[in-house]
C-alpha cells in the first residue's frame, strides 16, 4: 500500500508528469487532425471566402462601436447614432479621396517614372563601394550574371504559363477585394445593431454550470481585443498624419505616399517602424546628406511623439505582453500566415491566452492534483 501511495505521489500526483502527458495528448491529436485534414478542406474554402469581410467589419466594429455609444448615451436611438456615424465616416472618406487621392497619385506615379534613375543611383553606389573595398571580385560578378542568364533562359518555356496564372491570380484577388468591401459594411451594420446581442445567444447554447465563466470568458475576450484593436488603429493613423506633415515640412519627395506607407506599417510591432524607415532613408540619401539628415530627425520627433504623448494616451489598456513574446508571436504567426499573421496575430495569441489560461484554472479545481490552487480558489 505504502509502495502504490509513493508511487501515486511522485509519478500521478506530479506537475511535469501531468504536464508531459497533457502535450503528448495535444501532439496526438494534431497528429490525428493531419491525418484528417482533408475532410475539412470544404470549411476552409469556406473559411476563406467568409473571413476577409468577416475580420474587415470586426476591425471597424471596434473603432466605431465606442462612438455608436457615446451618442446612444447622449440621448440618440441606436439606429440612428449608427446612420450617423456612417454618415460622417462616409464624408470623411470622400474628402479623403477628393484631397488626398490625386496628389497621391501624382506622387506613386513619379515614383514609378523615377524609379529607373533611383535604382541606378543605387547600383553606382554599390558599384563604388565594391570598387573601394573589392568586397566582390569581377570574376564573382561576371559568374553570377551568366548563371543569370541561364536561369532565365531556362525558364521561358513556362514564362507563357506563369503570365496567365498570374492574370488569373490578378482577378481573383480583385474579385475577393470587391467581395470584401461590398459586405463588410452590412456585416458591420448588423454588428453595430446587435452586437450586444450576440454573446448572450452563444452563451446560452452551453449548459447552465459553463455559463458564468463563458460570460466572463468572452467579456475579457472582447475588452482585450477590443482595446488592442482601438488603439493600434488609432496610433496607425496618427502615426501616418505625423509623417505626412514631417515629410512635407523637411521638403521629401512622395511624402504622402511615404507617410501612407509608415501609418498601416505600425500595426506591426518593433518590426513595423524599421520596415517604414528603409524607402524614406533610400529617398532622403539619394537626395542629398542633409535631406537625410533631416529624414533622421523627423523619425526621432516622430518616435518621442509616439512613445511619449500618443501610446501611453490611447494604449493604456493595450494587452500585457512580453517583448520577446511578441516577437515569437510574430514570427510564427507570419510564417504561417503571412502578412494577415503578422498584424493579427497578437490579438489573436491573447484570445488563445485566455482560452488556454481558463481552461487550465478549470483543470486545477477539477482534477484534484493541485490542492493548494483550490484550497486558495476556495
Amino acid at each position: 500500500m505504502d509502495h502504490h501511495s509513493r508511487f501515486y505521489r511522485r509519478f500521478l500526483n506530479s506537475k511535469f508528469t501531468v504536464g508531459c502527458l497533457n502535450a503528448l495528448l495535444v501532439l496526438l491529436a494534431l497528429w490525428i487532425f493531419t491525418q484528417i485534414a482533408w475532410i475539412f478542406k470544404p470549411v476552409g474554402s469556406f473559411v476563406g471566402i467568409v473571413a476577409p469581410p468577416l475580420i474587415l467589419a470586426g476591425v471597424l466594429f471596434y473603432l466605431l462601436n465606442p462612438l455608436v455609444n457615446f451618442l446612444q448615451r447622449h440621448g440618440f436611438k441606436r439606429l440612428l447614432a449608427i446612420a450617423l456615424v456612417f454618415v460622417v465616416v462616409l464624408g470623411l472618406l470622400v474628402l479623403a479621396i477628393v484631397k488626398l487621392v490625386p496628389p497621391i497619385e501624382q506622387q506613386f506615379n513619379n515614383i514609378v517614372k523615377f524609379y529607373p534613375q533611383y535604382w541606378q543611383s543605387f547600383t553606382d553606389w554599390l558599384t563604388h563601394l565594391n570598387e573601394n573595398q573589392s568586397f566582390i571580385s569581377q570574376h564573382d560578378l561576371d559568374q553570377f550574371g551568366k548563371e543569370l542568364m541561364t536561369s532565365l533562359s531556362s525558364k521561358k518555356g513556362s514564362l507563357l504559363s506563369g503570365t496567365v496564372t498570374g492574370i488569373q491570380n490578378f482577378f481573383g484577388i480583385v474579385g475577393n477585394v470587391v467581395i470584401t468591401v461590398a459586405t463588410a459594411p452590412i456585416i458591420l451594420f448588423f454588428l453595430l445593431k446587435d452586437g450586444d446581442h450576440f454573446a448572450p445567444l452563444v452563451v446560452n447554447l452551453f449548459p447552465t454550470r459553463m455559463r458564468h465563466s463563458l460570460s466572463d470568458t468572452l467579456h475579457e475576450m472582447n475588452e482585450k481585443v477590443g482595446s488592442y484593436v482601438q488603439g493600434q488603429l488609432t496610433v496607425a493613423m496618427a502615426v501616418a498624419i505625423i509623417f505626412m506633415v514631417g515629410f512635407s515640412v523637411i521638403g521629401l519627395k512622395f511624402a504622402l505616399v511615404l507617410g501612407l506607407i509608415a501609418g498601416p506599417l505600425n500595426l506591426i510591432p518593433y518590426f513595423g517602424s524599421a520596415l517604414a524607415m528603409i524607402p524614406a532613408l533610400i529617398v532622403g540619401a539619394t537626395t542629398s546628406p542633409q535631406m537625410l539628415i533631416a529624414v533622421i530627425v523627423t523619425f526621432f520627433v516622430e518616435w518621442v511623439i509616439e512613445t511619449q504623448l500618443i501610446s501611453p494616451f490611447v494604449m493604456g489598456s493595450k494587452l500585457a505582453m512580453h517583448p520577446l513574446t511578441i516577437v515569437l508571436v510574430l514570427l510564427t504567426a507570419g510564417n504561417l500566415f503571412g502578412l494577415i499573421g503578422v498584424i493579427l496575430g497578437i490579438p489573436g495569441f491573447a484570445v488563445i491566452k485566455i482560452i488556454v489560461t481558463r481552461l487550465f484554472h478549470w483543470y486545477q479545481q477539477a482534477s484534484g492534483l493541485y490542492p493548494s490552487a483550490s484550497d486558495g480558489k476556495d
